[in-house]
């Protein structure tokens, strides 16, 4: 009774170190980085220097399955400009909007854009037009439905890439340039979460770069500014739908093989039923989390862990079968002899098939 709970104890101290393990080189990452140097305001050529804000009232819906994200994004976009004492001597200190800016926006020139990653024209809440300390500044907020990459290879640790892609067209970069002033998620003091979800947001950055057009040949450049809010998954939500069920699925495979005998005594073998039923499981685990898991072309941390379940059940499972049949057939003896081989090859199959798919993704 003592050796087998000493047995217990390093079996379950062996399985505790391999999650350890696994879940310590998931967090060993190389984050990229979208930061670049500002560019000297003195630096730039330009007629239109506007500088660009950026604020997020709601980021939700992200789905890294199809790779599209929706956000609610306020811009507001400042110029100097002759025509602002005009615009202060016919309106004063209004903020003008509706029909009165439309009207007024076919007298000046204007920062015109698009966003170049939307599924869809995006839709314009409203906008407004001012004058502060000499600068006109066009106010918007607008929705969009927005495509992604979706690259999280280390799904669900990592981060996710939810860019904004703001593409000037009323000009060229002889014309006007984007400079990047500000990102904000949420205003100070609203106190609502603005990323819905499961999600964090870890860093956010705005840069501004040229970009080349067909328009003119392809040789012109437009100036792109473009606003990375980089977030990360829950813990808790991967613990609880990922990891723990994935490392159940393991720990009572090895469990079973390791303690559970062949005999004859069981007409259903149910080392070899317990087997079948956790084979069964995995598929069925993966199928409930379709819609949470990124498609890719490449490897994921959690295809990783699915593939190593796979192949431990189905190891434990065809060694049950040998062992059932070698003891029907010729003997106990031999039965006890696959036996002994099977509890020290079954955890060495799953140290090996984990090394090997993490050193493969990490």
């Amino acid at each position: 009774s003592n050796g087998s709970c000493s047995e217990m104890k390093k079996f379950f101290l062996f399985f505790v170190g391999l999650f350890l393990i696994t879940f310590s080189l998931s967090f060993a990452e190389t984050k990229a980085d979208h930061s670049s140097e500002k560019v000297e305001i003195s630096d730039i050529n330009t007629d239109h220097l506007v500088f660009t804000k950026i604020l997020y009232d709601e980021i939700y819906d992200i789905d890294i399955s199809e790779g599209h994200y929706r956000a609610s994004v306020e811009v507001l976009l400042a110029w100097e400009d002759e025509k602002t004492a005009e615009f202060l001597a016919k309106f004063g200190d209004e903020i003008i909007h509706g029909e009165k800016l439309d009207e007024y926006l076919h007298e000046i020139w204007y920062p015109e854009f698009f966003v170049s990653n939307a599924e869809t024209p995006r839709t314009v809440h409203y906008k407004t037009l001012d004058v502060l300390d000499g600068k006109f500044e066009l106010f918007e907020r607008f929705d969009a439905e927005l495509s992604i990459d979706a690259e999280m290879p280390k799904y669900p640790f990592g981060d996710l890439d939810l860019f904004l892609d703001i593409a000037s067209f009323s000009g060229n970069k002889q014309k006007m340039v984007f400079y990047p002033e500000s990102i904000e998620i949420g205003h100070h003091d609203a106190h609502h979460k603005v990323v819905k979800g499961n999600w964090e947001v870890e860093k956010t950055i705005l840069e501004e770069e040229g970009r080349t057009s067909l328009n003119h040949g392809g040789h012109e450049k437009f100036s792109y500014i473009i606003a990375h809010v980089n977030v990360k998954h829950g813990f808790l939500d991967a613990l609880q739908k990922i990891l723990f069920p994935i490392f159940s699925i393991v720990f009572l495979s090895l469990l079973m093989n390791h303690f559970y005998p062949s005999g004859n005594y069981d007409i259903y073998n149910w080392r070899i039923g317990g087997q079948l039923t956790l084979f069964l499981t995995i598929p069925a685990l993966k199928f409930s989390l379709a819609g949470e898991l990124p498609t890719t072309h490449y490897l994921n941390f959690t295809d990783a862990l699915f593939i190593w379940a796979t192949v431990v059940v189905t190891y434990n499972m065809m060694i049950g079968i040998i062992s059932h049949y070698k003891m029907a057939n010729e003997g106990a003896n031999t039965g006890r002899s696959i036996e002994r081989f099977a509890r020290i090859s079954s955890p060495l199959v799953a140290v090996l098939v984990v090394g090997v798919l993490l050193s493969y993704i990490f």
